[in-house]
């Protein structure tokens, strides 16, 4: 077997990889908090909610929080959820290396090839940080580097046609962007010159709607949608405006160019100067090219608010195109194995350099920083409306994870990722004018609301307003440094309690 030839060789990619996850190994993210109250619910309640009682869609994977909920029902939930999801992400993250040596082995590289380009991935910066978080994102990757494998003969392979059709329905239950596998696997199948096997076609599509419709008939019936309510939180919809088409190509290329730019830049040179001769326009790649494509001009022009992690679906494939166009120019060159040696080392060598002072710099810093603040400085807040409210308390929140999870009590999301109520209001007014004009206190769903946290970067900015039959009182102010790479603070979390006021 492949893996048993070549597993020696791996080693080190997978000893680089575990020495990057090591600086956030106790990371953790609020949307993993939002995933583990689902799981915790379901554990708990037996239903699919954020709020108990309150049945919603508001979450990405939900394939991710039933794995937890069934790996977290024999310790009764609770933090050992966030323990699961970090031993789950952290294997994903692992198998992401070593399939990706596989792919490159089943496209037809050298074993030399092979693990230059698994070393290169294992120290790409955004899979090392998101799956040291503990999100779905390594599992994501992971399952659609399986349907890329599967593709490279599904259509003719019987066996291959049952695992696309698989690994196809498992990533999209993952997440919600991989339905577009299935628009891919189609467009594939249009574009095939030869003959193609109505067995293998019909094969994949069995498995992958067995998979597929009993989710979206209990998505439906049970919870009354079918796709998240993050999926409008996050996204503009349908843009035809040149400027939002700009920026966003601007942030697609920032995302992958900070970590496989180089290996980008590789492969375009393979498409661009060797034309149709060149191995990454062959039939076994078809598939996974056209995903680079498709997954980016969906972000493109649905306006969707790209974050890093998305990106990782698209590119292990670009690490991959750009080794085996490297060796295929090597070859071309006919420089001796030596030679081509050094070349992949040099090669491999600067997308190392690259990604570790990248990773090091920018990555690392706010990273740790924030998780240290969420689960600590965060959490004291959440604690602090446990134990200073009864049980029926509703606390309004921006970043609603950590509340929910540590408060228990009843949470008003006003980001309108968990709430559908609050998402149809989130689409016409900002954060800030929703809590500036007091918009969250006239909802119909919610005639109490006892707390706020408030978060800006000005502390206490409501401390003794008055508003709508409110008086804000401050109780606990946290300093959080920053947000995130892209939201450096200070912000300032503000805990007020709100007293009803008669007349």
């Amino acid at each position: 077997m492949m893996l048993s030839r070549d597993g020696a060789r791996i080693v080190f990619p997978l000893l680089l990889f575990l020495l990057l996850l090591l600086p956030l190994r106790d990371g953790f993210t609020d949307d993993g908090y939002i995933h583990i109250q689902y799981a915790n619910n379901l554990i708990t309640r037996g239903e699919y909610s954020f709020n108990p009682g309150e049945v919603s869609f508001g979450t990405t994977s939900p394939l991710w929080v039933f794995v937890q909920a069934v790996l977290g029902f024999p310790f009764g939930g609770g933090d050992a959820l966030v323990h699961t999801s970090r031993v789950i992400s952290w294997i994903c993250g692992f198998l992401v290396i070593v399939f990706l040596y596989v792919l490159v082995r089943k496209l037809g590289g050298s074993p030399q090839t092979a693990v230059f380009a698994a070393l290169a991935f294992a120290s790409d910066a955004w899979l090392a940080r998101w799956t040291a978080l503990s999100m779905e994102t390594s599992a994501a990757v992971l399952v659609v580097i399986w349907a890329g494998m599967a593709s490279i003969d599904a259509y003719e392979n019987p066996r291959s046609a049952w695992r696309m059709g698989f690994f196809i329905a498992i990533a999209a239950l993952i997440r919600p962007e991989a339905y577009l596998l299935f628009v891919v696997y189609i467009a594939a199948l249009v574009l095939r010159p030869g003959r193609v096997e109505k067995e293998c076609i019909a094969r994949t599509i069995l498995v992958s709607a067995a998979l597929i419709v009993p989710w979206l008939l209990f998505a439906k019936l049970h919870i009354g949608s079918l796709m998240p309510n993050t999926a409008a939180a996050k996204s503009g919809g349908w843009s035809f405006d040149v400027s939002v088409y700009k920026r966003q190509i601007v942030t697609l290329a920032k995302i992958i160019g900070s970590t496989q730019g180089i290996p980008a830049i590789a492969a375009l040179c393979s498409v661009v100067f060797l034309n149709r001769k060149s191995r990454i326009l062959s039939e076994p790649f078809r598939f996974v090219l056209l995903w680079t494509i498709v997954l980016p001009l969906a972000y493109v022009l649905y306006d969707f608010q790209v974050l890093s992690r998305y990106m990782l679906l698209t590119t292990p494939f670009v690490c991959v195109f750009g080794f085996l166009a490297v060796e295929e120019i090597v070859q071309r060159l006919d420089l001796r194995m030596s030679s081509a040696r050094l070349v992949l080392g040099v090669f491999t060598a600067i997308i190392l350099v690259v990604n570790a002072v990248f990773y090091f710099s920018v990555v690392v810093p706010p990273s740790k920083a924030f998780a240290y603040d969420l689960n600590h400085r965060l959490r004291s807040i959440a604690e602090y409306v446990r134990d200073h409210s009864e049980p029926g308390a509703v606390v309004a929140a921006r970043d609603i994870g950590y509340v929910a999870f540590y408060s228990d009590r009843r949470v008003m999301d006003l980001g309108g990722l968990v709430d559908p109520v609050l998402n149809r209001i989130g689409e016409q007014h900002s954060y800030d004018e929703i809590v500036q004009n007091g918009l969250f206190l006239d909802i119909e769903e919610y005639p109490r609301v006892d707390f706020l946290i408030d978060m800006e970067k000005q502390p206490n900015r409501f401390d003794g307003r008055r508003m709508k039959g409110y008086r804000f009182e401050s109780l606990l102010v946290q300093r959080i440094d920053n947000l995130g790479i892209r939201k450096p603070g200070p912000y300032f979390y503000t805990l007020y309690r709100l007293h009803k006021e008669d007349g």
